[in-house]
């Protein structure tokens, strides 16, 4: 068999195992971290096949150290900078942080985690039938959830999976240890499901069957009760339908207004959500933000004493407890990912996430027209993965999204398919380019 033949090989059973990672995504955090430790050394294989290639073998010396350092490095693509930039803050996290072999295991477990998803799936998805399986897959896996949400929150009072029993009349879980879980899920494919109905060029039947999944989503969504997901799920919404709307030349600064705008809609609603309910549900509201409120406020003088680089990653809970006082709180997440995120990397670790996570908005806002041109069916899922990911965004203002396994492996599953399908279509567009020229 030849080297190239079983690079393919191995890239196709890297596919197959994050298919299998996120159709059981919902339901089993050990799968998870089961099929990344796979992917992961199947990757290694994969790069020590490439660098024992026989042609290496006629290369000096010097061009053979070159051409291993180049074949060892991730897949290139316009988030390696800011990520590198990332891990870098994240290291000058670890190193100065009181409890080292704690961030360091963190670091080393679940942030590089993160990126290694990220880089696999756009290493792997390389052609749009990968993307359409993935798409596929993620559906039935939503579709089978929100079926379970249901039938947990209407009949058996419990999850399929699992089997946890959750009280009548409570809030739907699914195969999530927590409603905002749910919520935190569905944020993400809701907007991608929208964008597929809407933009995507396919048969009647199709668009209809997937218009049914995206309506009892939404049933799904609102018997989680999980207000953060809520605004996530509308922010995404008016994002997705900006994106439809708004002269696509000027795409960019109407983006910078609607960001703009987002901000400030939040910071009020967090004032109008305590409005409009009887006195034990106002009670209960009023309640529910002043503890994160306090959370909040604590959390800042974390970040005040280490301002730059923070307190470690994924050290928060245990620093937390050394900063509450005298307020009666056990150990805690942040319940906003953003603050949690400076805590722990400081200020410069939460600046270099936002500038990946602006450098892949920017990057595809960019191509949004020409994209359509392109594939409209890749270009409307590239719309929904944006609009998904921006509604998943805005819900980690509100919750703990980036410290679940399953949650954040979810979101840079999403970043690699974007990333995925920008670098399909420009394939194709330089295709055409050398077919014309021709």
């Amino acid at each position: 068999m030849s080297n190239s033949l079983l690079v393919d090989r191995i890239d196709s059973l890297i596919r197959i195992f994050l298919y299998i990672l996120i159709f059981w995504l919902p339901y089993s955090p050990a799968v998870i971290e089961s099929c990344v430790i796979i992917c992961f050394i199947l990757w290694l294989i994969k790069r020590g096949v490439i660098v024992t290639s026989p042609k290496r073998s006629a290369r000096t010396p010097k061009e053979r150290l070159s051409g291993f350092l180049k074949d060892i490095k991730p897949e290139p693509t316009f988030l390696n900078k800011p990520i590198a930039y990332f891990l870098f803050a994240c290291i000058l996290s670890v190193t100065s942080s009181a409890f080292f072999a704690q961030s360091l295991h963190n670091f080393l477990t679940k942030t590089l985690e993160w990126f290694i998803v990220y880089f696999l799936v756009v290493e792997v998805f390389k052609d749009k039938k990968h993307i359409y399986i993935a798409l596929a897959v993620f559906t039935f896996t939503a579709f089978s959830t929100v079926l379970d949400s249901l039938v947990q929150f209407y009949m058996t009072y419990k999850d399929i999976f699992y089997g946890r029993v959750i009280d009548p009349g409570s809030r739907a879980t699914a195969g999530f240890r927590t409603p905002n879980g749910l919520g935190g899920y569905l944020t993400g494919i809701i907007p991608v499901l929208a964008a597929w109905i809407f933009w995507g060029k396919q048969k009647a039947f199709y668009r209809l069957a997937v218009l049914l999944i995206f309506l009892l989503m939404i049933w799904s969504l609102m018997i989680t009760f999980s207000r953060g997901a809520w605004m996530g799920v509308f922010f995404g919404g008016m994002f997705l339908l900006f994106l439809g709307l708004f002269p696509k030349k000027r795409l960019k600064l109407y983006f910078s207004l609607g960001i703009i705008f987002a901000a400030i809609a939040l910071g009020i609603s967090v004032f109008l959500i305590l409005a409009n309910g009887s006195d034990q549900e106002l009670f209960a509201r009023y309640y529910t933000i002043q503890w994160r409120l306090s959370i909040w406020s604590i959390s800042m003088e974390m970040i005040k004493d280490k301002f730059l680089f923070g307190h470690g990653i994924n050290t928060f809970m245990r620093v937390f407890q050394a900063y509450r006082g005298n307020f009666f709180m056990g150990p805690t997440y942040a319940h906003n990912c953003y603050i949690q995120l400076a805590a722990e990397t400081g200020v410069v670790g939460l600046l270099c996430f936002l500038w990946i996570i602006v450098t892949a908005f920017h990057q595809s806002l960019g191509k949004i027209e020409l994209n359509f041109a392109q594939n409209r069916n890749l270009a409307a899922l590239a719309v929904g993965l944006l609009s998904g990911i921006f509604a998943f965004l805005v819900h980690s203002f509100f919750d703990t999204n980036f410290y679940s396994l399953q949650l954040s492996v979810y979101l840079w599953f999403m970043v690699g398919m974007l990333v995925s399908i920008d670098k399909i279509l420009d394939a194709q567009k330089v295709w055409k380019d050398v077919v014309i020229e021709g």
